[in-house]
């Protein structure tokens, strides 16, 4: 245990949740926070301690209003504790979803239902969300990137250029409650459900970019994305799988800029430069096969 987790560890014991002593744990993954798993006399929970991340898009208030709208919509554990940075939600016996797992026959169409219940309750929202744009992201990461001094690729502002233009093939659509960082990593499946966890980015934005961001952070297949759609919908509709695939462009090169933005803010041991290095590639990849034009009707 370095000293970074002990100083987390004596927040989380002075917490007045406790029923008891408590047994702590670390918990394996996470590239921004530092995760650990609590055991007191009569139940489980999951602490989560992350620092006020503007410089990257985290604003700590507004985690801490998604993740509780979220909880009322049944989409995500339950939480127990939130103040300064230090999250603390039930323990939900599951496993954290893989690549491998997230492409398993009839996980998609599970999670699709999960998202719809998501999305559907923007009319029924209270509380002061942030607003979410990934090409917006990109842009405001870019600035961020040169003020600081990161390395950025050679054509970077071509690659803001083409996704300015795409952004406008986007057709207008109703903002809802979007997570924004659909990594596999941030789904739990318990057998009968699956639940999402880590709401930092989230914020009202464009529904489709949930679906696009685990698809493409899964490898999902089109005949994949087509059943995501049609899981998500009831329908399938053309316009979503052309405009799903924009949104994985734009998913790539947001998850790209974050890491350049992290080789200068962060000290966690992670190979970001490596990470930005894979997304800008397969953005250059995924851009190349998008179809010219917009398709119309559905």
């Amino acid at each position: 245990m370095d000293s970074t987790d002990e100083i987390h560890v004596h927040r989380i014991r002075s917490l007045p949740l406790w029923s008891g002593p408590i047994l702590l744990q670390r918990l394996d993954g996470g590239i921004t926070n530092r995760n650990y798993l609590v055991r007191d006399a009569n139940e489980q929970f999951v602490a989560r301690i992350g620092e006020e991340l503007l410089i990257l898009g985290v604003d700590r208030r507004n985690e801490l209003q998604c993740h509780r709208a979220a909880q009322t919509l049944g989409v995500s554990p339950p939480l127990v504790h939130g103040e300064n940075g230090v999250l603390v939600s039930r323990y939900i016996p599951s496993r954290t979803l893989d690549p491998a797992g997230a492409r398993e026959p009839g996980l998609a169409p599970r999670l699709a239902r999960v998202l719809r219940q998501l999305h559907e309750g923007w009319d029924g929202l209270i509380g002061d969300l942030l607003f979410f744009s990934p090409f917006q992201a990109s842009r405001t990461y870019v600035a961020t990137s040169r003020r600081l001094g990161a390395e950025l690729p050679s054509d970077i502002d071509l690659m803001l250029e083409a996704t300015r233009k795409l952004s406008r093939t986007i057709a207008p659509y109703v903002q809802t409650l979007c997570h924004n960082d659909m990594l596999p990593a941030n789904v739990l499946d318990d057998g009968r459900r699956v639940w999402i966890v880590d709401w930092e980015y989230a914020g009202m934005g464009h529904p489709l970019f949930d679906l696009a961001g685990f698809s493409v952070n899964c490898g999902y297949s089109e005949e994949q994305d087509v059943e995501f759609l049609e899981s998500y919908r009831g329908e399938f509709r053309r316009r979503d799988l052309y405009e799903l695939r924009v949104l994985k462009v734009a998913s790539l090169l947001r998850d790209a800029l974050w890491a350049v933005v992290q080789t200068v803010a962060s000290d966690l041991d992670f190979d970001y430069r490596e990470y930005a290095r894979v997304h800008f590639e397969e953005f250059r990849v995924t851009f190349a096969t998008l179809p010219d034009g917009t398709p119309g009707g559905t």
